[in-house]
């Protein structure tokens, strides 16, 4: 069962998401993560896509 929500796990999740791209700036490093847009919409497009599959099997609760 895939269950979509957001709460504090995702909030925390996209302020250590900020402050780490915040201070890889600030040092001028490269970020963890793509740092294209394409990359970006990548990783989410993999996951509409698991989420769709698991909607079309009825495994897919909104909460």
């Amino acid at each position: 069962m895939l269950n979509i929500a957001i709460g504090s796990i995702e909030l925390q999740a996209a302020a250590v998401g900020l402050v780490t791209g915040l201070l890889y700036t600030t040092v001028r490093a490269p970020i963890p993560a793509p740092n294209v847009l394409g990359g970006i919409f990548a990783i989410i497009g993999t996951f509409i896509g698991f989420a769709a599959v698991a909607a079309a099997r009825g495994q897919l609760t909104f909460g």
